[in-house]
């Protein structure tokens, strides 16, 4: 099952710290196995988040040249030299919750526009080897004219939309993505209850089930954390907190988050159970 993440307001909708606190409370009381990646190069990556030693966990095995360095770049490389075996994708993960959540680093050994390419050109079968060797694949797309992550929208069963609390914004989305919708559940990123786009109001004048959308406050220790390697500690102290704690609203909204996609996969699970049945598979 692939689950996409995009956002026509990157930044400001707080896309990247939504993707890092759905990928980590996704497993935190489900049983699936969970990878998560990204389509692009730059700062804002989950290594960051998840790893305090993020600068180490990019050390190339032996035998691989610098080119194709040990993180996704190499596992590219080696899917367009025809190597498609599932079982070259452990050497490449880097686990972040035992048995649950795995983590596709990258090395940062070639530029942008080249990852973007050679992402575009190996999607496909990369998307195959992860959904052969986990429940479901997590994959933050780039906002920007990036062709990986055109093919990523297309291929995706599920796409998880950051919204942003902007009229002029959400009129740009509405207008031209409304191909995006059917197969999209909706996150209110930086939430302000006192905006006047509200996520009632959002569901009324764009035609969205109320109960597909989750608004996401804006959590500053969340951000710091995300910052230092400390989002999974973060999650592990806060994750059953009461009412009564400051971070109660964060993290009530990725739990909604989470349960709205998890519940959209389980019915796609389900309806792809029942084809197979009827078809005599």
């Amino acid at each position: 099952m692939k689950v996409a993440f995009w956002s026509n307001e990157y930044e400001k909708s707080h896309a990247f710290h939504n993707f890092a606190a759905i990928s980590i409370a996704s497993v935190m009381s489900n049983p699936y196995t969970i990878t998560v990646l990204e389509n692009y190069l730059g700062r804002d990556n989950l290594g960051k988040a998840f790893f305090v030693d993020n600068d180490n966990i990019h050390a190339r095995s032996g035998g691989t040249c610098f080119y194709e360095g040990g993180g996704i770049e190499g596992l590219l490389r080696r899917i367009y030299r025809g190597d498609n075996d599932p079982s070259i994708l452990r050497g490449y993960l880097k686990e972040v919750i035992p048995e649950h959540l795995y983590y596709i680093p990258k090395s940062g050994v070639i530029n942008s526009e080249l990852f973007d390419y050679e992402m575009h050109n190996n999607l496909n079968e990369l998307l195959g080897i992860i959904t052969n060797s986990t429940d479901i694949c997590y994959i933050n797309s780039s906002q920007q004219n990036h062709l990986s992550s055109k093919v990523i929208l297309q291929e995706a069963d599920i796409i998880v939309i950051n919204l942003f609390q902007n009229p002029e914004y959400l009129e740009d989305f509405f207008k031209n993505y409304y191909s995006l919708i059917p197969k999209s559940i909706f996150i209110v990123g930086n939430y302000s209850p006192k905006s006047i786009m509200s996520c009632k109001r959002i569901s009324k004048l764009y035609d969205i089930p109320i109960e597909n959308i989750s608004p996401i406050p804006y959590n500053e220790y969340f951000h710091i954390a995300c910052n230092f390697g400390g989002a999974k500690e973060f999650f592990n102290s806060n994750y059953f907190c009461t009412r009564e704690s400051a971070h109660y609203l964060f993290i009530h909204g990725v739990r909604k988050a989470v349960y709205m996609i998890l519940k959209r996969v389980e019915e796609s699970i389900l309806l792809d159970k029942e084809v197979m049945e009827y078809c005599g598979v």
